[in-house]
This record gives C-alpha cells, structure tokens and sequence, in this order.
C-alpha cells in the first residue's frame, strides 16, 4: 500500500515539472554523443559508443598506420587506440585538453577514437533530420549518414558500424595498405 502511494507521488512530481519529456516528445527526440572534431560537430547513436574516456597511456604498435596511435590496457582489455582526425584527413590531431576516447565495442572489436572533444548526449527532434549532408567534408561522407540542424549548427550523424566495416581502418598494418 504504501509503495503505490510512493509511485502515485512520483508520477504527480513528474506531471508537475514543465521540464519533463512527455511520452508523445520521446517518440520525437532521437538521442546520440556529440563530439567535435576537425572543426566540424558530429553525433553518434548512442548505442555505438560504450564509454567516453581520458585519453589512456599507450604502447605504440611497429609497422601500423601513422593515425594508429597504439594500444592501451583499460581494465584488463587491450584497446586500440587511433585518432581519427589523421585517419581521415592524413592530419594528426593536435593535442587539446579537451580531447576524449570514444571506446566502441562493436561484435569482437574493442577501438578507441581520438576526437577533439567529446559534447555530452545531445537530443534531437527527429523533424530537425535531413537526410542530405550539408556542410560536410567529401571524406567523411562515407561514414556519415545525414545530420539534424539544431541551435544554428549541424550535427552530422557519424556511423562507427561503417568504419569498422571499412577494410582500410580495420587492416591498420603498413604491409597491407599499398
């Protein structure tokens, strides 16, 4: 009895806050992680990124890749740690304080990505979608699929599924690039 009245009290709390999301805005609102990186704002689904991180010490890995930065030991699991600002554009990333990892655990592959700096999740209202790229480097198309326009600024939606599926990013040995 007294666990209902808890719940009835809950319930008349959040219908008294004007800040909170009714159910018909959370069909709406599409969530992801926002990061920025070469000057430009992206976000990522948030179920494509596991955790956001400090940049990590690491080991450097011989014959791999300049953008492979090297590996790193985060719990007892060996990430791969790459930036990739110079695994798209061939500029290595100058360092900021303000750049994080983004730990993607994706089928048995564990990678961490240096971006410039790591925005929080961010709320879109799926009507702010459009599904042409605007204002978007032509080497980042690939990996990006449309963006939302919110507070004067696009937000291109970045797909770390399609990077770990590029046979480029994930054969990061100098032998096998030509």
């Amino acid at each position: 009895m007294a666990a209902n009245g808890f719940i009835e009290l809950l319930r008349l709390a959040k219908r008294g806050n004007k800040n909170y999301v009714t159910t018909e805005n959370e069909i709406n609102r599409w969530s992801g992680i926002a990061f920025e990186m070469m000057g430009q704002y992206f976000v990522a689904p948030l179920g494509e990124v596991f955790e956001v991180i400090y940049p990590p010490k690491y080991t450097p890995v011989p014959n791999t890749q300049a953008w492979v930065m090297g590996l790193a030991n985060i719990r007892g699991r060996l990430l791969s740690v790459t930036d990739l600002a110079q695994y798209i554009s061939g500029q290595r990333s100058q360092f900021s304080p303000t750049q994080k990892v983004l730990c993607i655990s994706h089928n048995d592959h564990y990678v961490g990505l240096v971006v410039d700096q790591v925005l929080g999740i961010q709320h879109f209202n799926k009507k702010s979608f459009f599904s042409k790229q605007s204002e978007l480097q032509s080497n980042l198309t690939e990996y990006c699929q449309g963006c939302f326009y919110q507070h004067n600024q696009y937000w291109h939606v970045f797909l770390f599924s399609r990077l770990l599926q590029n046979p480029k990013y994930m054969n990061a040995s100098i032998k096998f690039i030509n």
